[in-house]
């Protein structure tokens, strides 16, 4: 229902259009108001002329004030009070007046007053005086048009008290005048106060009276009378509202299309619908929305928005066939041409998802084709809206449609629309699904779509099995097993699940009757589960046995089809067989690998019969110095080591033996001491003797000790003695332990001696510079100033001595950190002087003698600092002493690279630039050796036991980052093959 607001400003306006016949500019009218208060004040009140003045004053207010409410109300400005302050005076006047004016007269002042009172809030007085006027309208002969216009107003204040019937009254009153202004909207309001007062079919005809003649629809204002386009569509939208109050029929559907004006009849048509369909009359929404999209200048916009409103009204009616047809007509609309803007698609995909999700909930316990097929519908349209996919989805789930719901699942993975998670959760359903059909081929296209889109490993291990067993019930056996086998052996599955895949791998080959791959697989088994170790190589065992009878048959076989046959036995457990048929196995497996120059194979039976408990001692040492210097061929120092310490020694072989198996051990990384002080006790001497004790030492748990004991006997070899007491100190740090050896004269000028006092030396030299560095000029008087001095004289002198000492020692890394200390530190001071004020009070050339002699006491200072970083820099240029450390770096074992790496830092955070300080950072940044490379050149010996190259490339490592006897015994293995003997 039209507002109280809405009558009384949209009446009020119009009426007070009509007071003056005259109008004025605002300027002119402000003027002529200002002289007429003027005048008025210098008037006697008993002047004839001064009523009629004051009532022209008045008026004039009035209109001003109704122009500047007509701004203000533009403008929004409701802090204004232009308007309120005229209209206050314009009313004082008016009622000033009412005792001075003819009786005829009083008429149009009552009106304008009232009108006044109106317009600012005073209704009851405004509502007293319309009723006044009424009330004299005949007596004093009041003009009939202020009248009817007063029965307007009245009317529109009893409108507003909800007085429909009185108000209804007074309009009909006003309308009998013809000359009334503004008629349509008088009618408008009498149509109004029909329908409050249940006059429905009354104010229906009222209604589609006035709007058949729409020239009547007009809106007066100063320019005249006018057509109002805009309240014509506001009647033809209340029409609707009273269409929709009864049942709306196909006759009053076309009245109303009849009467809507071209200009936006679609538009009113719709919202007639809109009405219809909130109001409950469904059948006639479908109808009116029929009508419209008949309309051939439809946008694809107001097209696709009826579609989806006549889908949601014949929902509402019950017809959810229907509704999904025109869903799908909506779809297919907006798959066709989409829309204009992001901001209409976003809004009617809004309105298609409402559509749907109401659908849902209404059939949310009994979900049917026609709630799936508009799911279907929507995610066809709109295939970025993952949660409506999903739910679309579960609804085919519960209907059991698995082909739909695996469709629909598969749209969120195959898209990319999607997160990782949303991803993995729809192709998890999709398998779900695809169980639940029954339908392998379903099956086992989601099987393969998880394992082609999943990131989830852990379940793609699970799904991979389920794809395999699903071949296996089918007796699919070939691809079952193939998949079952990768299964079983993919370590980073369930190790259930793989336990399971190769017990039907094994049984899916027996099936197959294929004991080749039935054999291979089950060895293989046999070491990836070894809790099942025994079940597997039985089966191994009994499928090797089958192809053994039927290769012995055959006179046929050749003899690499033996060699590879021999392979597959020597793989074969025997554990169960007895001693004697054991050593008679592997006696025939040895001959027949020495046959086919197999020398591994030989090699693994020769183990074999040693195990024999009943053969000889004498066979059993004699395969075993002959599997030990294989082994020793192969690197295998351990096995070797095994081997040849399980010979029994002869007397006479004592010496030579126990250095042997030390040898053997120690390069096992086996205790060998008692190896070599067995040999030494049996009268090992030479060459070989120092190095068993250098071994000693460096293999002993108190190597310190062990070098006091060795070192009477390695001073033979000071180069030697030099190199060890290095490793002892590299490996204990105890300098103070190792004072004894270091003062024996074969050490003196060695550089084990020298690199040891050098570690003390950079401590001592860190210190000092903290020490120094702390050390700063106290300026508070002349006093502190020339102590502060002093002291830091005295520290620089000290510095020197640092220098001195690095040279004593020949230190390079000392010298260069205490002519980086003395540079610095000289500079620091030389700055800290200069930055000092000079005396107070000195003219200028006692000021100019002063800086004269200050420059003369920093001079030294200055020149020390800039020798000491000139010699640095030098250095930095140039210097063998820093060519050889970064050489000894290089060049060095891991265990005295973690000495050399300290003294490397020390000096890479000297400042400088120069070959040698980017040599000291090339060897800091350089990439270690890794054990993979040593590990791939023992490989490269041990396939190739003969191949210099390969032992010269060993060495070359080895003596790097590998056993420190290796370089030497590589060199003995290398003069050997160089004579032209084998290994």
């Amino acid at each position: 229902m039209k507002t109280l607001k809405y009558f009384l400003i949209l009446s009020s306006v119009l009426i007070g259009t009509s007071v003056f016949a005259e109008k004025m500019k605002s300027d002119t009218q402000d003027l002529v108001i200002n002289k007429m208060e003027r005048l008025i004040s210098n008037m006697d009140k008993k002047d004839s002329s001064y009523v009629p003045s004051q009532q022209r004053l008045a008026d004039l207010l009035a209109e001003r004030a109704r122009i500047r409410f007509m701004s203000e109300v533009e403008a929004n400005c409701d802090g204004c009070n232009g308007s309120k302050a005229d209209r206050q005076k314009a009313i004082k006047i008016y009622e000033s007046l009412l005792a001075e004016l003819n009786v005829n007269e009083h008429g149009p002042v009552l009106f304008q007053l009232a009108h006044l009172y109106q317009m600012a809030g005073q209704m009851t007085d405004a509502q007293r005086l319309y009723e006044t006027i009424l009330k004299d309208a005949k007596k004093k002969k009041i003009n009939a048009l202020l009248v009817a216009k007063s029965h307007v107003g009245l009317a529109d204040l009893l409108f507003a008290k909800a007085k429909f019937k009185d108000a209804h009254d007074h309009y009909v009153a006003a309308l009998r005048n013809k000359e009334l202004d503004n008629r349509s909207l008088i009618t408008y309001n009498k149509a109004w106060c029909e329908f409050n007062q249940d006059q429905l079919a009354t104010a229906i005809v009222t209604m589609e009276t006035m709007l058949a003649k729409p020239e009547l629809i007009t809106r007066d204002s100063e320019e005249g009378s006018t057509y109002d386009a805009s309240f014509h569509a506001d009647l033809m939208r209340d029409l609707s509202t009273f269409y929709s109050r009864r049942n709306i029929s196909d006759k009053e559907i076309n009245t109303f299309e009849r009467l809507a004006p071209a200009a936006n009849r679609k538009a009113l048509l719709l919202g007639f619908a809109d009405e219809a369909s909130r109001l409950g009359q469904k059948q006639a929404a479908n109808t009116i929305l029929n009508k419209y999209l008949k309309d051939t200048t439809l946008t694809k916009e107001e097209r696709l928005q009826a579609f989806v409103t006549l889908a949601q009204v014949n929902y509402d009616r019950g017809n959810s066939s229907k509704s999904t047809e025109d869903f799908a007509k909506a779809a297919a609309a907006y798959q066709d041409g989409g829309c204009d803007s992001k901001e209409k698609c976003a809004e009617l995909q809004k309105t298609m998802k409402r559509y749907v999700t109401e659908l849902h909930r209404s059939k949310k316990l009994k979900p049917d084709p026609d709630l799936l097929n508009a799911y279907q519908i929507y995610v066809k349209t709109f295939p970025s809206d993952i949660e409506m996919i999903q739910r679309g989805a579960q609804v085919a789930m519960e209907m059991n449609m698995y082909p739909t719901a695996i469709w629909l699942y598969r749209s969120i993975s195959s898209g990319n629309h999607a997160d990782k998670k949303q991803v993995n959760e729809s192709l998890l359903n999709e398998v779900a699904a695809a169980e639940k059909s029954k339908d392998v081929e379903l099956q086992k296209a989601s099987y393969n779509n998880y394992l082609k889109n999943s990131s989830d490993e852990v379940k793609k291990f699970e799904v991979s099995y389920q794809l395999a067993y699903l071949f296996y019930t089918n007796k699919q056996l070939k691809e079952a097993a193939v998949q079952f086998n990768d299964l079983a052996l993919n370590t980073k599955g369930n190790m259930d699940l793989r336990k399971k895949s190769a017990d039907l791998a094994m049984d899916s080959l027996v099936q197959l009757k294929d004991d080749v791959t039935l054999e291979q697989w089950a060895w293989t088994y046999s070491e990836a589960f070894p809790k099942q170790r025994a079940e597997f190589e039985t089966l191994a065992r009994k499928a090797l046995m089958n192809r053994v009878a039927l290769a012995a048959n055959n006179s046929k076989t050749s003899k690499s089809e033996l060699s590879s046959l021999l392979g597959s036995v020597l793989k074969t457990k025997v554990g169960s067989a007895k001693n004697e048929e054991k050593i008679l196995f592997y006696t025939n497996v040895g001959v027949l690998a020495q046959k086919t120059d197999d020398e591994d194979t030989y090699v693994k039976s020769q183990l074999l019969l040693i195990e024999m408990p009943s053969l000889s001692r004498e066979k059993k040492d004699a395969i075993r110095s002959q599997l030990a210097s294989y082994y020793e061929k192969k690197l295998n120092f351990k096995k070797a080591y095994e081997l040849a310490s399980s010979v029994q020694i002869k007397k006479s072989d004592i010496k030579e033996t126990e250095f042997r198996l030390g040898t053997l051990a120690d390069l096992a990384n086996i205790d060998a001491q008692k190896h070599y002080r067995a040999s030494l006790k049996a009268g090992l001497n030479g060459q070989r003797s120092l190095v068993v004790r250098t071994r000693l030492v460096l293999i002993s748990s108190d190597p310190v000790s062990e070098l006091k004991k060795q070192a009477r006997d390695l001073k033979a070899n000071p180069d030697l003695l030099n190199d060890t007491a290095l490793f002892v100190f590299a490996k204990t740090g105890n300098k103070a332990a190792l004072n004894t050896v270091m003062g024996m004269k074969e050490l003196r000028n060695q550089s084990a001696s020298r690199f040891i006092l050098s570690q003390d030396f950079y401590s001592r030299i860190s210190s000092f510079q903290a020490k120094l560095a702390a050390q700063h000029m106290n300026a508070k008087n002349s006093k502190s100033l020339q102590r502060s001095t002093t002291d830091r004289v005295a520290l620089l002198n000290k510095a020197d001595t640092f220098l001195n000492e690095s040279v004593k020692i020949k230190d390079i890394t000392g010298q260069m950190l205490a002519l980086n200390m003395i540079a610095n530190e000289n500079n620091r001071l030389v700055k800290e002087l200069a930055a000092l004020p000079g005396p107070v009070g000195l003219t200028a050339k006692e000021n100019q003698q002063y800086v004269s002699l200050f420059k003369a006491k920093l001079k030294p200072f200055l020149y020390k600092a800039k020798a000491a970083e000139q010699r640095k820099n030098q250095l930095w240029a140039t210097s063998a002493a820093l060519s050889q450390l970064v050489s000894d770096y290089k060049t060095a074992r891991p265990e005295i690279q973690r000495i050399l790496v300290k003294e490397l830092s020390l000096l890479a955070q000297i400042p400088g630039e120069g070959t040698m300080k980017s040599g000291v950072e090339d060897a800091l940044s350089s990439s270690p050796l890794s054990t993979k490379d040593l590990q791939n050149a023992r490989q490269n010996v041990a396939a190739n036991p003969d191949s210099i190259r390969d032992i010269e490339n060993l060495k070359m490592l080895e003596t790097k980052i590998g056993h420190p006897l290796m370089p030497a015994y590589l060199e003995a293995r290398i003069s050997h093959l160089q004579k032209g003997k084998r290994l």
